[in-house]
């Protein structure tokens, strides 16, 4: 079954991401499946037999994934391509979680139908997959039928690099879109009262943790116990993550052991016969699966849980890794996007390391260290995948972390019962908990000041990811035959030559994510809605960025820049230039500042220096420890000490402006056979200005547009002067100030230069001398 999950799998990933992909997965696998075989004592016809019926069953899961994926696909598409965003609707369903985040209820709904009120299918009911509802008062529980009036919200795709892609998350919860809702009707469904209870019970168990201790303990056990993160702080949710922890904030198969086994030990306590036990356990757990929000990952946990229990129940063996197998093809049946969740592939891929890794790297008492290691080594990729970014030390957390789970477990749910009754045994109760949860933090605290704590990978293209696995195959096959010679005593134990070997495979795959090939010059100009947020890197490897900032994006540095940077593998900025200190061009900028990412220099212009706006954002960059630099006309940068560089072309000294779009830092920027120029926000008089001084020398190969395409920007002369063969202008698709405008486009197109837009394309990316619009050329 195990086998067959992974063929399964394969099936789903060729329809996800390309058949060549897949089928190459699925050969892989074939060839496992046939050595098994052939491995296996049996008569040579016995064994072609078993071949030829493994190959046909193979072939056919893996036809049978790729019909399912496509049939689901096809069908979604059906109804999706009538539900636009503000299109008025009607949408019926059955709540199966509630959550109240960001001052907002929020009421998710499944066996949804949903009818439009215009356009081309109104009057009609169509069928379509999960939607989440938004209201703003608490007017629906769990197990309830919903009726609510309201306008879609579709969820938004990512713009930029390394940005969450909203509409890939939901889809991967088989969430279509969202309502906001007006108003809500609502019927009690069948066994209502029992949803109903168990949310009364989860709402009251996180009240009760909130009367007992502080808040930010009342979030993270909330988060552990109940599934509630409404409370969960977010510095502690992001000190968890670059931890490498925050897989103690999830319902996880050791939550569902606790709950469930300990009640199944103490129902065979009282003499409860198996089935009976068996039975009762499973009923306890799916109820807490229920209460906690029934997310993928607990839903793995407690399906491979009852199978366990099943087991028992029936006096055979339960095997982890095909219990395993059957909930992977399960949930990939119900829905195939699933496979796109990093909830899923990390639950799936921890029980994969602890089944097939972990026996062979540790041994089976003892080696708490390697047993560690085997755990999380395979997740590496998986974890660069995602956060673009390594936790060296994650190895040695989680050695304390992992054993002190279960007392926080049951002192948190003791706690919250407790509080029902009363403050003082709920506050002595959680005193454990609170402790350990405290002894994290601080733990957590002092292994990310040590140097390269979080190094940052970039996200690992197939090549590598492929690497790694193979490297790490070839290393379990070859510790895997060792082990096999030790126990028939054809080699000696040497525990030290062991350890060495062991290090050394873990020193090899860390290289292979760590170890960053070579890259070429690349200019992206950012999605950041209006505003702008340009990044280069020189073929040398100097990072610079200009400006940063949005009037109409929030927490742009921590959503955008910083995900964009840590994608493409950049640990730090050499140059952060900023042309004036607009709120569009340094928001994004004071966050980066905030979070400690690492910039040497900030760059601004002498003459500009003094404004209240620069100098509070220069004030905090000396807090940070980044060194200050003034640039003034006839300055320049030179890269590796070779003729590339910035040089500035304004403001001098000097120069002064009562507008401070016109004091601006103009930079033009050159690195081999590629030049840009780069003028913040200034007006065509400052152009006329840069033309009758520099003339000529303005030309150059890339213009991203002044002033977000301004009418009163790009005059003629400056586009005649500058004649670059493409441009980009950094706007928001909706803004009050009519970029860009007409007449600045005009006389781009007349100069016959190509026009890329952020509004329409997203991010921009050119490298290698292509030209790639949200990462498609």
């Amino acid at each position: 079954m195990f086998l067959f999950a992974l063929v399964y799998t394969a099936g789903t990933v060729s329809g996800m991401y390309g058949r060549g992909f897949g089928f190459f997965a699925f050969v892989i696998l074939l060839v496992v499946l046939v050595a098994e075989c052939v491995a296996a004592k049996g008569s040579f016809s016995t064994v072609r037999r078993i071949v030829i019926l493994l190959i046909l069953t193979s072939s056919a899961v893996f036809a049978l994934a790729q019909c399912r994926y496509a049939s689901v696909d096809e069908k979604r598409d059906s109804y999706m391509q009538y539900m636009t965003d503000e299109k008025s609707v009607i949408v019926w369903g059955k709540i199966y979680k509630t959550e109240y985040k960001y001052s907002s209820y929020r009421y998710y709904i499944t066996d949804c139908v949903v009818q439009p009120e215009s356009g081309k299918a109104y009057g009609r009911k169509i069928s379509c997959g999960d939607v989440v509802v938004y209201n703003d008062s608490k007017s629906a529980h769990l197990g309830d039928y919903v009726k609510a009036y309201g306008k879609i919200g579709l969820f938004k795709s990512a713009t930029n690099e390394g940005e969450f892609d909203r509409e890939v998350f939901y889809r991967s919860q088989g969430i279509d879109f969202s309502v906001k809702a007006d108003n809500i009707n609502t019927r009690a469904g069948k066994n209502a009262w029992y949803y109903h209870r168990l949310e009364r019970l989860r709402d009251t168990l996180s009240a009760s943790l909130l009367g007992v201790t502080d808040e930010t303990t009342a979030g993270v056990l909330s988060s552990m116990l109940l599934g509630d993160k409404s409370y969960l702080d977010d510095e502690i949710k992001d000190l968890y993550q670059v931890s490498g922890i925050s897989h103690i904030l999830a319902i996880s198969g050791l939550h569902i052991s606790i709950v469930g086994m300990a009640f199944y030990r103490l129902l065979r306590k009282q003499r409860v016969s198996y089935q009976t036990a068996f039975i009762c356990s499973a009923a306890l757990i799916l109820s807490y699966a229920v209460m906690t929000g029934n997310a993928v990952s607990t839903r793995r946990a407690v399906g491979m849980f009852i199978l366990t229990m099943l087991a028992a129940a029936l006096g055979r063996c339960a095997d982890m890794l095909n219990s395993l197998g059957i909930m992977v093809i399960y949930l990939l049946w119900d829905n195939p996007m699933v496979l796109g969740y990093a909830g899923f592939v990390f639950s799936v891929g921890a029980i994969l390391a602890i089944g097939i890794v972990t026996p062979v790297m540790s041994a089976p008492k003892g080696e708490k260290f390697w047993a560690s290691v085997s755990i999380q080594l395979p997740m590496l990729p998986v974890v660069a995948m995602n956060y673009y970014e390594l936790p060296i030390f994650a190895v040695f957390v989680n050695l304390v972390v992992i054993p002190a789970l279960p007392v926080i477990f049951i002192s948190g749910l003791l706690a919250s019962v407790a509080g029902c009754v009363g403050a003082i045994p709920g506050k002595v109760l959680v005193f454990p908990a609170f402790a350990v949860l405290k002894l994290y933090e601080l733990l957590c605290s002092l292994v990310m000041k040590l140097p390269g704590a979080s190094v940052i990978t970039g996200a690992p293209d197939g090549c590598r990811i492929f690497l790694f696995y193979a490297v790490m195959s070839g290393f379990l096959v070859a510790f895997s035959l060792k082990k096999r010679a030790i126990e028939l005593g054809l080699k000696e134990k040497t525990p030290i030559l062991y350890n060495v070997q062991r290090a050394a495979c873990t020193a090899v795959l860390l290289a292979i994510l760590l170890v960053k090939p070579k890259t070429a010059a690349q200019l992206d100009i950012l999605d950041v809605g209006q505003g702008d947020g340009i990044f280069y890197r020189f073929e040398s490897g100097t990072c610079i960025f200009i400006d940063g900032g949005s009037s109409d994006r929030k927490q742009l540095g921590e959503n955008v820049i910083l995900p964009f940077l840590k994608y493409n593998g950049v640990p730090g900025i050499s140059y952060w230039f900023v042309s004036h200190a607009d709120s569009d061009h340094i928001s994004g900028l004071s966050e980066v500042i905030d979070s400690g990412y690492t910039i040497e220099h900030i760059v601004v212009a002498e003459a500009a220096a003094k404004e209240e706006a620069m100098d509070e954002l220069l004030f905090r960059a000396k807090e940070a420890g980044i060194d200050i630099c003034f640039m003034s006309k006839g300055d320049s940068i030179e890269i590796k000490e070779e003729a590339f560089g910035i040089m500035c072309l304004y403001p001098g000294t000097a120069d002064t402006a009562s507008d401070r779009n016109d004091m601006c830092l103009v930079l033009k920027l050159t690195d081999g056979d590629f030049s840009g120029i780069f003028g913040g926000d200034i007006s065509a008089e400052v152009e006329k200005e840069l033309v009758a001084e520099y003339g000529k020398e303005l030309s150059v190969d890339f213009y991203k547009a002044n002033h977000h395409g301004s009418k009163y920007s790009g005059s003629k002369e400056w586009i005649e002067a500058l004649s670059p063969r493409w441009a980009a202008v950094s706007c928001a698709a909706k803004n009050r100030y009519g970029h860009p405008a007409d007449e600045a486009m005009e006389r781009l197109i007349d100069a016959k230069c190509r026009i890329f837009y952020t509004m329409q394309s997203g991010q921009i990316k050119y490298k290698e001398s292509a030209i790639y619009e949200n990462n498609r050329q």
